[in-house]
């Protein structure tokens, strides 16, 4: 595919920024089309910037697609106990099995009145406590629904230091290490036995690890409260692992609470936190789609609270997370695949081994299933009636932030459904 010329030796590296970098790829996405080539280093690197395109490469292709670059960085920050990022292989096949086990349509309704529990307290909470940062609000939300889910312990409240905070340099730190070339042990691999030796580094990446296996001692296991919750996610996993074989879901230190069933909840964590900091800048920006929100939520709930059994019939709520998620959508730049084969499309062959780059921000704005992307509107979902609309081909359900092919989040379900939980309360509880 067509991008641009790079340097000698070093290819395109200079040009491509360490943060941000969506951003320069949307900009080589209107001169270069919806596949742009640059290489780093030698390293071929197609960035995706289309719907269609993703959906034939990443979807139709994924057999050839679904493979993950090998960062060194993020196998530092995240000790290689991530499923989102490892390579494919019998582990992580079996894990994500697992884990779509614990975590489909149907399972993650099990989760409802956990969810509707804390979407209540996150309203009181921002109704008491005003003085208290929003972020730290919405953090302890998502932060609790997990920490209940998973481990079975009781609600995380607001006046304590929660272990869920997620520490945002190690979220920049991953993203960055995501980006082929952002960082200095990719460019220069000779670097790694020097840098993994460094007692300055362990000790940062064992405070990542404290923070993604929150109360996890280093020399043993967390024993997880029983909860009912947590009784339905881990039986779902135990029954699927035992059919597939009794040790495959054990790594040399973790038994399957830490590998299978954890890494979906814990990395939309931090993606759901932002996608609701968004919400409330958008209302703040948009203060006519709150009211058309309230609107309704007048109407189908009256004075009650919300409650999941009223969604299907909260056509705006739902459109504007849809909505909050295109337009501002958390991990712009998504997260690389690698090709495992020779791949034509279009003409253009990508080799093997080429790092593929689903462009987010680009592709949430695809003018082919998406007019005047960088307006906030949330009508665009609905038709002349106020119902949903059918989604377009390949807008995965116009979900897109949640990736393709057989790297989909497996935690989706329970991320869209803590957002549409505390979106509607969040709107009927507050003017904008």
């Amino acid at each position: 595919p067509p991008g641009p010329q790079g340097l000698p030796l070093i290819g395109n590296l200079l040009q491509v920024p360490t943060r941000l970098a969506f951003l320069k790829f949307a900009e080589w996405s209107k001169v270069y089309g919806p596949l742009t080539s640059y290489t780093t280093l030698g390293q071929r690197v197609v960035v995706i910037s289309s719907a269609k395109a993703a959906g034939d490469i990443l979807d139709r292709l994924s057999a050839k697609t679904s493979d993950r670059p090998c960062f060194i960085k993020t196998e530092h920050l995240t000790h290689n106990m991530d499923f989102a990022t490892v390579n494919q292989g019998a582990f992580w096949r079996t894990q994500r099995r697992a884990a779509h086990e614990s975590l489909n349509v149907h399972a993650a309704k099990s989760f409802f009145p956990v969810q509707e529990e804390e979407s209540c307290m996150l309203v009181e909470g921002l109704v008491r406590h005003p003085e208290i940062d929003i972020a730290r609000h919405l953090y302890r939300y998502v932060s609790s629904i997990a920490w209940r889910v998973i481990y079975g312990h009781s609600t995380i409240k607001l006046e304590v230091d929660e272990p869920g905070v997620p520490p945002d340099s190690f979220f920049r730190a991953f993203f960055q290490a995501t980006i082929p070339g952002g960082s200095i042990v990719d460019i220069f691999p000779f670097l790694h036995p020097v840098i993994s030796r460094s007692k300055f580094l362990r000790r940062v990446t064992s405070g990542h690890l404290a923070y993604m296996y929150p109360g996890r001692a280093m020399n043993g296991t967390l024993a997880p409260v029983p909860s009912s919750s947590m009784h339905i996610l881990l039986r779902r996993c135990v029954v699927f692992l035992r059919r597939t074989g009794p040790f495959i879901a054990y790594s040399s230190h973790d038994p399957i609470r830490w590998r299978g069933c954890r890494p979906s909840a814990r990395s939309s964590r931090k993606r759901t936190a932002t996608a609701l900091k968004w919400f409330f800048i958008a209302m703040l920006l948009h203060p006519q789609a709150a009211v058309t929100a309230r609107s309704q939520l007048d109407l189908v709930v009256g004075k009650r609270f919300p409650t999941f059994g009223d969604i299907e019939h909260l056509s705006y709520v739902q459109a504007i997370v849809k909505e909050t998620l295109r337009w501002r959508p958390p991990g712009p730049a998504g997260l690389a695949h690698v090709a495992t084969e020779d791949i034509v499309y279009d003409k253009f062959l990508i080799p093997k081994g080429t790092i593929l780059i689903p462009n987010v921000w680009s592709i949430c704005r695809d003018p082919a299933l998406y007019q005047d992307g960088d307006t906030f509107d949330p009508s665009r979902f609905l038709d002349d009636r106020g119902n949903l609309k059918p989604s377009p081909a390949d807008s995965h359900d116009d979900y897109l932030v949640f990736g393709h092919g057989r790297r989909v989040c497996v935690g989706k379900n329970l991320a869209v459904n803590m957002l549409l939980i505390a979106v509607a309360q969040l709107l009927w509880a507050f003017d904008f």
